[in-house]
């Protein structure tokens, strides 16, 4: 599930029911949840009572450390996310018995969760749930973050007394460090460079020698982490911040469409065998990050011709997605990033690049982007996304409900790349625009995600690496079970809600963004 914000936790989403569709979860999948939430609430219950036996003996900060250890299931993909660096030591055997015994009880209650979680894990992907098997590894590694399948299915290696990627552990092994503001650097290097030197071409310079060299973008800075290698002349810092904010980004893509990466098959592999994918050489994403939007304009003249009103650009034949710093609207440079990078991921799941939405089903390709650029994160690392307060969903909800501009979607979802792009006038590109982010939305978000695993099947489908399966994926209609006819009122009903719970917003207005909204 999408972790929101409190304010999207609290809405109760109107659109009717989707009864056919409802009934289906209530098979395999349904039975496979239920059987989560049966173990979970057991789980919470030995918690809370360990909890209240620590409050009996006057504990109060012993039963609070318990109690935030039972996360709530529709909330704790956040939680499940922060998984300690650190191998978990034995106990101490010097500590007071009173608390020897409470932490063993609490390791017992929790490893044995992680297990039989870990055993349904393994029920969901023998009957092809990818997603739900997942994320149930995730919460394995929370729960026991030294369970040693569940770190090598998440792309963990052990190194010295820590769990870390595999880029990681190649970094730490050539005696590098990792530093917040200029990336890894050799220990030796660290204090010179918080100093205000630079390192480059074999000899120490300052700050501003250094920037000067790096000016032209083929002596720029590289930028590596475990899926990215960023190019930029802009700065060191920025491609740094880049690089955080992209494996950020990609480590919450993955889990979110992990069906989309990861065939049953693949998975089952997996899990049989215990290779990882930190066994396997990861192909990093390339990203140029130019110092001007002059430049980007420069350099990308011949693969672009419209590139004059572009703010970024994914080229799959490049394998390479290109990007201005915009210090007026750092903002919305992230958010066309964001959008592009989506591009890039779904295009570079496989060896070769697949044609997608050629044909037909273009509406998703450029929804899920769009609707990808609310990604935030909080200063707490809490991640939202599909903010309804977000221009692109704000958009969607007055095209439809104030202008009352709507494109039935069987012929919508037909429309091919070409026919979605080029329309006859600007106008409409926006209202396709906006109609994909909502639909998008929609799936996605509708009574709590009913039609989100139908989409990311329908996605997985477009970006399968059968050439059959990519070129006749199911309908959005034939995956949920419902009628176009009935989705079409759904939707009207759900932006409905939408536009009544934030009818105070006041039309956006018009950026720079060139991604037509």
């Amino acid at each position: 599930m999408f972790i929101r914000t409190a304010l999207l936790i609290m809405i109760a989403w109107g659109a009717p029911s989707a009864t056919s569709h409802a009934d289906g979860r209530l098979g395999s999948l349904g039975r496979l949840e239920q059987k989560h939430e049966e173990r979970h609430a057991q789980f919470a219950t030995e918690m809370e009572e360990l909890a209240q036996s620590a409050d009996e003996l006057m504990q109060p900060g012993v039963s609070a450390t318990i109690r935030r250890m039972i996360p709530v299931l529709e909330e704790q993909s956040f939680d499940v996310d922060a998984l300690p660096d650190e191998v978990t030591p034995e106990l101490d055997a010097s500590l007071p018995e009173n608390e020897r015994r409470w932490r063993s009880q609490l390791k017992r209650i929790r490893t044995d969760y992680a297990q039989d979680l870990y055993l349904l894990s393994r029920r969901a992907l023998n009957e092809e749930h990818v997603s739900l098997a997942f994320h149930l590894v995730r919460e394995v590694a929370f729960h026991d973050s030294d369970h040693r399948l569940a770190r090598q299915l998440l792309g963990y290696v052990r190194y010295q007394d820590r769990w870390v990627t595999p880029f990681e552990q190649q970094m730490l092994r050539r005696g590098n460090v990792w530093h917040p503001q200029f990336g890894w650097l050799p220990k030796t290097h660290v204090d010179r460079y918080v100093q205000g030197k630079r390192y480059f071409r074999g000899r120490w310079m300052s700050t501003d020698d250094e920037a000067s060299l790096r000016h032209h973008f083929e002596n720029g800075w590289e930028i590596e982490s475990d899926h990215f290698l960023i190019k930029t002349n802009q700065s060191l810092e920025r491609g740094v911040e880049l690089s955080v904010a992209l494996e950020r980004f990609h480590r919450f893509f993955r889990r979110e469409f992990a069906a989309v990466f990861n065939s049953p098959q693949q998975m089952q592999q997996l899990f049989d065998t215990g290779v990882s994918a930190s066994k396997r050489k990861t192909r990093q994403h390339k990203i140029h990050y130019y110092q001007s939007k002059e430049e980007f304009r420069f350099r990308l003249r011949s693969k672009q011709e419209q590139i004059d009103i572009s703010n970024g650009l994914y080229l799959p034949d490049d394998r390479t997605a290109y990007f201005f710093y915009d210090a007026d609207d750092l903002e919305s440079n992230m958010e066309t990033l964001f959008h592009e990078v989506t591009h890039q991921l779904l295009s570079e799941s496989q060896l070769k690049i697949p044609t997608v939405g050629r044909e037909a089903n273009f509406w998703l390709i450029e929804g899920l982007a769009c609707y990808l650029e609310s990604f935030e994160v909080d200063e707490d690392g809490r991640i939202s996304v599909g903010d309804p307060r977000h221009v692109r969903v704000v958009r969607a909800r007055q095209r439809r409900i104030d202008e009352n501009v709507y494109f039935p979607m069987a012929q919508f979802t037909k429309m091919g790349m070409r026919e979605f792009q080029r329309p006859k006038d600007l106008e409409t590109l926006r209202r396709y625009y906006s109609q994909a982010t909502g639909l998008t939305h929609f799936f996605l978000e509708c009574e709590d995600g009913t039609y989100r695993d139908a989409l990311i099947e329908h996605l997985s489908q477009i970006y399968s690496p059968n050439s059959r399966v990519r070129s006749k994926p199911q309908t959005i209609a034939e995956l949920t079970g419902v009628p176009f006819a009935e989705l079409d009122r759904q939707y009207l009903s759900y932006m409905t809600e939408l536009n009544s719970a934030f009818a105070s917003i006041g039309d956006p207005a018009e950026d720079s963004t060139t991604l037509p909204r």
